[in-house]
C-alpha cells in the first residue's frame, strides 16, 4: 500500500486543469442555455423539454461509460481511461460552439431541434470525458487524504472555470447598456466558440498530464486482481446498500436545488433585481473568489472533523440564508447581493466534502467486492447528477411558463419578478433541506454497520 499524499501537486493541478473548461461549460449550460433559446424565441416549456431530454440521455449513458472504461485493458498504450478523455475533449469543443449559436428568427421546430441535437452532442462528450476523469482519482490515489486533495484541486480550478464562464459573456457582451436580442445572441455565439476552444484544450492538457503520470507509475495503471466483472452484481450491490441510497438521493435533492437555482439566476438578477450584465458578473466573481479561497479550508477541516457533520452544517446554513435573503433584497442593491454571494461562496465550496464522502465509499466498495468498480460507481453518480440537473432545469422552465414569464422579452411584470424571487430563495432551500435530511441518515447507517461488525 502506497503512503498517502505521495502524488506531487503539479500532477494534481494538471489533472484539475480540465475542471476549468468543464466548470465554465457547466455554468454556461446551467445559467445561460435556457435563457439563450428563450430569447431566440423558443417557448420556455419547449426549451425545458429539449434540455431535459438531452440531459436524461446523458444520464443513461453515464453508467455505460463507466462500465466500458472499467473493462478497457490497462495494458494499452494510453491506459484504460485516457483514450476516452481525448475523444470527449475534441467532441466537447466542437459541440459546445454550435450549441450556443441558435438561428435568429427561426421557427419553434428549428430552434427545438437545434437545441436538442447539439445538447445531445455536448452531453455525450461530457460523458466520454467526465466519468473516466472522476474514476481516475480512485485509480491513482493512495488513500483518503490524497483523494480529498484531488477533489480540492478540482473545486478550486473548477471555480476558476466559473470565472471564465461568467467573464467571457461579459467580455463579449454588447457595449450598449440596453442591447437588442440580436446583439445578445451574437455575443453568446462568440462566447460559445471561445469557450469551446478553451474547454477542449484544457481537457486535452489534463489527459496528457495523467497519461504522463501513469507511464511513470505503472503500478497504478494495472487493474487490481479481482473477481470477475459482473455488471449486474455491481449494480445490485450499489442499489442494495442503504448507505449508497441515502448518499445518492441526498446528493440528487441538493443537485436539483443547485440546478433550479442556476437556471433562475439570470431571470432573478436581471428581471427582479434589475442588474446589468456587469453587476451580474461582479456577483458571480465574488461568489467564485470565496469558493476558491474556501475549498482548501474545507479539505483541511475534513482531516480533523467528521465530513458528514461539516457538510450538513453548511447545507443547513445555506438553506436558511437563501430563504431569508433572496426574497428580501431590493432591486439594484448590489452591496447586499455581494455580501450574500460572499457568504454563499464559503458554504457552497463545502461540496468538496460530499465528493470526498462518495469517493471514500467507492474505495470501500472496491475492497469489499475485490474488483475495480470505480467507473461503474462514478457512472451512476454522474447519472444521478444529470437526472437532477434535468429535473432542476425542467422545473425552472415549467415555473417560468406557469408564472407568465414572457419569452423574447427583457422585462417582466412585478408579480412575475416576485415569484422568481421566492422560487430562487425558499424554493431552492426546500431541495437543500431534503438533501441534508437524507445525507444525515448515512451517519445512522454507518453506526449500525459498525455495531453489527463489533457484535459479529
Amino acid at each position: 500500500m502506497q503512503n498517502e499524499d505521495t502524488i506531487r501537486w503539479p500532477t494534481k493541478a494538471g489533472y484539475g486543469t480540465a475542471s476549468i473548461g468543464l466548470g465554465a461549460v457547466e455554468l454556461m449550460l446551467q445559467v445561460y442555455l435556457l435563457e439563450l433559446y428563450i430569447l431566440a424565441g423558443l417557448k420556455p416549456s419547449l426549451a425545458g423539454l429539449a434540455i431535459a431530454v438531452a440531459v436524461f440521455w446523458d444520464a443513461i449513458s453515464d453508467p455505460l461509460m463507466g462500465i466500458i472504461s472499467d473493462k478497457t485493458s490497462s495494458d494499452s498504450l494510453l491506459g484504460r481511461r485516457v483514450p476516452y478523455l481525448l475523444m470527449g475533449a475534441v467532441l466537447l469543443g466542437v459541440g459546445f460552439s454550435f450549441l450556443f449559436s441558435p438561428e435568429t428568427g427561426a421557427s419553434q421546430t428549428v430552434l427545438f431541434n437545434q437545441l436538442l441535437i447539439w445538447y445531445l452532442v455536448v452531453n455525450t462528450a461530457m460523458t466520454l470525458y467526465s466519468v473516466p476523469y472522476l474514476a481516475l482519482i480512485n485509480d491513482v490515489s493512495a488513500g483518503e487524504k490524497e483523494r480529498a486533495s484531488f477533489f480540492g484541486w478540482r473545486i478550486v480550478l473548477g471555480s476558476i472555470g466559473l470565472l471564465v464562464g461568467i467573464g467571457l459573456p461579459a467580455h463579449f457582451s454588447p457595449g450598449n447598456p440596453q442591447p437588442s436580442i440580436e446583439e445578445l445572441l451574437s455575443s453568446r455565439a462568440t462566447t460559445g466558440i471561445a469557450l469551446g476552444i478553451i474547454a477542449g484544450v484544457g481537457c486535452i492538457f489534463s489527459a496528457i498530464t495523467i497519461l504522463k503520470f501513469l507511464r511513470g507509475h505503472t503500478d497504478r495503471r494495472k487493474s487490481i486482481p479481482s473477481a470477475p466483472y459482473n455488471t449486474g452484481a455491481i449494480f445490485k450491490q450499489a442499489l442494495g446498500s442503504p448507505l449508497f441510497r441515502y448518499l445518492a438521493f441526498g446528493f440528487v435533492a441538493i443537485a436539483i436545488g443547485r440546478s433550479f437555482n442556476s437556471s433562475l439566476a439570470l431571470p432573478y438578477y436581471r428581471s427582479t433585481l434589475k442588474f446589468t450584465e456587469e453587476q451580474f458578473g461582479l456577483t458571480i466573481l465574488m461568489l467564485t473568489i470565496f469558493i476558491i479561497a474556501s475549498a482548501p479550508i474545507w479539505v483541511r477541516l475534513a482531516n480533523r472533523f467528521a465530513k458528514t457533520t461539516l457538510f450538513l452544517s453548511t447545507v443547513a446554513a445555506l438553506a436558511i440564508i437563501s430563504s431569508i435573503a433572496y426574497p428580501s433584497i431590493p432591486p439594484k442593491a448590489i452591496s447586499w447581493v455581494i455580501l450574500v454571494a460572499s457568504i454563499g461562496g464559503i458554504l457552497v465550496s463545502s461540496i468538496v466534502l460530499l465528493d470526498s464522502l462518495f469517493s471514500d465509499f467507492v474505495e470501500s466498495e472496491k475492497e469489499s467486492q475485490s474488483r475495480d468498480v470505480s467507473g461503474a460507481y462514478y457512472g451512476i453518480w454522474r447519472m444521478l447528477s444529470k437526472v437532477a440537473r434535468a429535473l432542476g432545469i425542467a422545473c425552472s422552465g415549467l415555473l417560468l411558463s406557469a408564472i407568465g414569464y414572457e419569452e423574447g422579452s427583457l422585462s417582466q411584470d412585478y408579480s412575475t419578478e416576485r415569484a422568481i424571487a421566492w422560487a430562487f430563495g425558499p424554493g431552492v432551500a426546500i431541495f437543500l433541506a431534503a438533501g441534508a435530511f437524507l445525507i444525515s441518515r448515512t451517519r445512522q447507517n454507518r453506526n449500525s454497520e459498525s455495531q453489527h461488525v463489533s457484535n459479529a
